[in-house]
C-alpha cells in the first residue's frame, strides 16, 4: 500500500480555496449543460415520438399538406389519359374524312384486273348492283338491240372475299340471312372455279345448301326454274358471289346476246310450229282427197257393173 502526500503552502491553499471556487463554478456549468443536454434529448424524443405518430396514422400539418397534391396528381393522369383518347378519336376521324373524300372523287364505274383472260371486273360505288344489272336486261328484251358489241355476259357481284372455303362459307352466310330475311325462295347454285386448283364444288354446294335452308326453313332447292340462283366466280384468289333473279328462265343465264336476240328466235320457233302445223293439215287435206276419189272411183265401177246386168 503507497500512500502519496503533498505539502500545501498558504498561496497554494488560496490557489485550491480558489479552485473549490472554480470547481464549483464549474459544476455550476456542467449541471446547467447536463440540463441543456437533456433538454435537448427531450426535444429529439418528441421528434421521434412525432416521426413514429406521423407513421402510425396521424398525420402531422406538413403531411396533411401533401393529400391535394397527391389527389391533384390522380386527377392529371386521369386528363392526361383523356386527352389521349380524344386525340386517337380525332385521328380516326380524320383518317375517316380522308376516306370518304377519296371515295368521293373515285369514278362510279372502275375497271379492275382480275387476273383472268377474257374477264372483266367493273368496280361501282352503288350498294347493290342487282337492280342495275336487271334494268338493263329488261332494256334489251324490250327494244330488242344489243347495247355491246364484245360483251357476252354481265352477272351482278354483292360481295367479295378470299378463295378460302371459310371465308366463302362465312360470306354465303352473312349475304343469306340478309337476303332470305323476309321470304322465302326455291334455289340453285352456280359454281364457275378459274385458275383455283384449291376448292372442291362438291363440298361447297353441300354445305351452301344447308345455310341457305337455314336461313329459312321454307327454301327448297330446284333445278330447272328456280326464283334465285346463288352465283359463285372463284378467279385465282378472289371470290365473287351473288343471290341473282330469273337467271335460268327470263334472262337466259344472263346472256346479253340471248336476250337480244329472244322475240327473234321466239319469232323463228313460232314460225316453224306453224309450219308444221300447215304442211301437216295439207298432208291430211290430200289423204282425205285421195279416199274421195278412191271413193267415187268405187261408185263408179258399182253403178257400171250394175248397169251391165240390168241390159
Amino acid at each position: 500500500m503507497r500512500v502519496c502526500c503533498r505539502f500545501i503552502t498558504n498561496e497554494q491553499q488560496q490557489e485550491t480555496s480558489n479552485g473549490k471556487d472554480l470547481k464549483h463554478i464549474d459544476l455550476e456549468k456542467t449541471d446547467k449543460t447536463k440540463e441543456e443536454g437533456d433538454a435537448e434529448h427531450d426535444d429529439s424524443e418528441t421528434k421521434q415520438e412525432n416521426e413514429v405518430k406521423t407513421d402510425s396514422g396521424d398525420p402531422p400539418e406538413n403531411q396533411k399538406s401533401l393529400g391535394p397534391a397527391i389527389d391533384n396528381a390522380g386527377d392529371s393522369d386521369e386528363e392526361e389519359s383523356l386527352d389521349i383518347e380524344a386525340a386517337v378519336k380525332a385521328n380516326v376521324l380524320e383518317l375517316q374524312k380522308k376516306n370518304e373524300e377519296k371515295h368521293k372523287h373515285q369514278r362510279r364505274f372502275q375497271q379492275v384486273q382480275c387476273g383472268a383472260k377474257n374477264c372483266v371486273f367493273i368496280r361501282t360505288t352503288l350498294k347493290d348492283p342487282v337492280p342495275l344489272s336487271v334494268a338493263i336486261m329488261d332494256d334489251i328484251i324490250q327494244n330488242q338491240k344489243q347495247r355491246t358489241k364484245r360483251l357476252l355476259r354481265m352477272i351482278p357481284v354483292q360481295k367479295t372475299c378470299k378463295a378460302f372455303a371459310d371465308d366463302i362459307v362465312k360470306a354465303v352466310e352473312k349475304l343469306s340471312k340478309s337476303y332470305f330475311e323476309n321470304e322465302s325462295k326455291t334455289f340453285y347454285i352456280n359454281i364457275r372455279i378459274r385458275n383455283n386448283t384449291s376448292l372442291q364444288r362438291e363440298s361447297l354446294t353441300t354445305s351452301f345448301i344447308k345455310i341457305i335452308q337455314d336461313a329459312n326453313s321454307d327454301n327448297t332447292p330446284e333445278l330447272n326454274t328456280p326464283e334465285v340462283v346463288l352465283n359463285i366466280d372463284v378467279i385465282k384468289n378472289v371470290c365473287y358471289l351473288g343471290f341473282i333473279p330469273e337467271y335460268l328462265t327470263k334472262y337466259a343465264k344472263y346472256n346479253l346476246v340471248a336476250l337480244a336476240n329472244k322475240k327473234k328466235e321466239e319469232n323463228l320457233t313460232e314460225a316453224k310450229t306453224c309450219k308444221d302445223m300447215v304442211g301437216k293439215d295439207d298432208t291430211d287435206h290430200s289423204e282425205e282427197q285421195d279416199l274421195k276419189t278412191e271413193k267415187t272411183l268405187q261408185d263408179t265401177v258399182s253403178l257400171d257393173k250394175k248397169v251391165v246386168v240390168d241390159t
